[in-house]
């Protein structure tokens, strides 16, 4: 077991469940990886029904405030809770770091592949100005997840 410097949250499962309720777009996992679920932190097995919904991560009012779509599995699931490892759902693809101070402005981001996301995510949070990362997938721009300190 690898002791991280940080832990990663997924969406809290009481707003996750809110923006089902109100899901009006629904999706069948047609590929695998493709539709990934920001609630347990995996991809969809071909065949699984998503819901996409659009999400705003932030807390306060920043320039960076913004909804985006992200999805969610349509019945729901075991949030992640393993801050001992990585999820596949982020080692296989393309990030966006996003580092943000308390006052939610932004102080850095960088772009990388997924298996760097240990290195920089920990190299981020040695700025003690950087409050949380939002990782987001970098091609579609859809937010994936959190990085806190523990």
């Amino acid at each position: 077991m690898t002791d991280f410097p940080f832990r990663l949250r997924p969406i809290d499962p009481a707003v996750a469940n809110d923006l089902r309720a109100n899901a009006t777009v629904i999706q069948v996992a047609d590929e695998k990886p493709g539709f990934p679920c920001r609630q347990c932190l995996r991809d969809a097995e071909i065949g699984e029904e998503l819901v996409l919904v659009s999400y705003d991560p932030f807390t306060k009012d920043s320039p960076y405030r913004g909804r985006g779509p992200i999805f969610l599995h349509r019945v729901p699931c075991e949030p992640w809770h393993d801050d001992a490892k990585i999820p596949q759902q982020q080692l296989g693809r393309r990030l966006s770091f996003r580092a943000f101070s308390s006052d939610e402005m932004m102080i850095e981001a960088e772009v990388v592949e997924g298996p760097a996301f240990q290195a920089i995510a920990s190299k981020m949070l040695l700025d003690e100005r950087v409050e949380f990362i939002n990782v987001h997938n970098a091609s579609p721009g859809c937010w994936a997840l959190r990085v806190e300190r523990p």
